[in-house]
């Protein structure tokens, strides 16, 4: 128990106050993903729209103090919505539409049409965003702070639903119990995979 409070020691729940820090933790964590530089391939418009991607497809995370961040170094984030939060899906849309490339707009409202097929219809948390610094990955920070996002959704005996935007994170994943319920591929739009997972 002592080295398990050790190791969660420096993750703290996200607030109101912390929202930019954590914001830029997140923008730093997604340069290399696949799904998320398809829709903003150019770096100007991802530096431009990402803090506005987090916003629309997160929901307001911040004032639910749905998520956790590791507060010594900035090492990484984590965000969900509780089965009490309702993201809008028509103004995240909306946003998608006005901030992807001209020629990426029908294949985006499609791709995210799919994801809408995939959320289980009872009530469950929905994991959205985890990433972990560059220049900190392969340490197993990523399995540090799901596992702690986990255990509050645990707590809770939530379902979990979340989407791998790369086979490398779906790996991790599949290491903490999610199963992979399909894939989602539009057009020119890299492979992104749908997953579940029951509470522990």
């Amino acid at each position: 128990m002592q080295s398990a409070t050790r190791e969660n020691e420096s993750i703290r729940i996200v607030s109101p106050a912390n929202r930019s820090r954590v914001n830029a933790i997140l923008t730093t964590a997604f340069t290399m993903c696949p799904f998320l530089r398809w829709l903003y391939p150019e770096p100007e418009r991802y530096l431009r729209h990402f803090g506005g991607f987090i916003e629309y497809y997160c929901g307001d995370a911040y004032t639910n103090r749905s998520g956790a961040y590791f507060d010594n170094g900035d090492k990484g984030a984590l965000l969900w919505q509780t089965d009490k939060m309702h993201r809008d899906d028509a103004r995240m849309m909306n946003f998608l539409l006005g901030s992807v490339p001209e020629d990426r707009r029908a294949e985006t409202e499609r791709l995210f049409d799919q994801f809408g097929r995939y959320h289980p219809q009872q009530p469950h948390w929905y994991f959205t965003l985890l990433g972990i610094d560059p220049m900190h990955q392969r340490a197993k920070l990523g399995d540090r702070l799901f596992r702690y996002g986990l255990a509050i959704s645990d707590e809770a005996k939530a379902l979990a639903y979340g989407e791998a935007t790369s086979v490398h994170s779906l790996r991790l994943y599949e290491r903490m119990g999610w199963k992979v319920i399909g894939e989602v591929q539009v057009g020119s739009s890299p492979p992104v995979f749908p997953i579940l997972r029951h509470p522990n």
